[in-house]
């Protein structure tokens, strides 16, 4: 009976460390720079302040978002990268939000003829233009367009709050 349960321990602790280890070395390769926003952009959080994040990938960014994607993709990857800057209860799925993919995600929208096309063109020329002062309000939504029930924003993160979000989900590369 105990060496039964020793090895039912072994067993779940090899397992957890494994689980662990696919966690870690799963997440994105990231290098993390913090920006001032241009004078033009007003209500900015944090004194104008934002952070920009730039990203080790494996596969061109076109084959990550091809021009084909349907809609829902289109919201998914818009929603999963908004979880970087907004204050909600519950976040499920985390991409980082980069210029690369929201300069992609234009190519994309344009290219397609969605039926909330002009929502995600009016968040991601938002983003591009590296104004995240309605980015609560920009993932809402798109989490009423997917029928959200949990996990609205209710507000935005701090830069110190966003930081701490990235080293959590992402793995941080030191600047060169």
């Amino acid at each position: 009976m105990k060496k039964t349960i020793i090895i039912s321990l072994l067993v779940i602790l090899a397992g957890a460390a494994v689980f662990g280890f696919i966690q870690y070395s799963s997440k994105e390769t990231v290098t993390v720079t913090q920006k001032s926003t241009p004078e033009s952009v007003q209500g900015q959080n944090d004194g104008g302040t934002y952070i920009e994040i730039h990203e080790e990938k494996t596969e061109p960014v076109e084959e990550e978002l091809p021009s084909d994607m349907n809609e829902g993709r289109v919201q998914d990857i818009i929603h999963q990268m908004s979880h970087q800057k907004i204050r909600a209860e519950d976040k499920w799925g985390f991409i980082p939000l980069t210029m690369e993919r929201v300069d992609r995600l234009i190519e994309v929208v344009n290219a397609n003829k969605y039926d909330h096309a002009d929502v995600y063109l009016d968040i991601l020329n938002r983003w591009k233009n590296n104004n995240f002062s309605h980015v609560d309000n920009d993932h809402n939504a798109i989490w009423t367009l997917q029928s959200g029930t949990v996990g609205k924003a209710t507000g935005i993160l701090s830069v110190e709050e966003e930081q701490q979000f990235i080293e959590e989900h992402f793995s941080i590369k030191a600047a060169e």
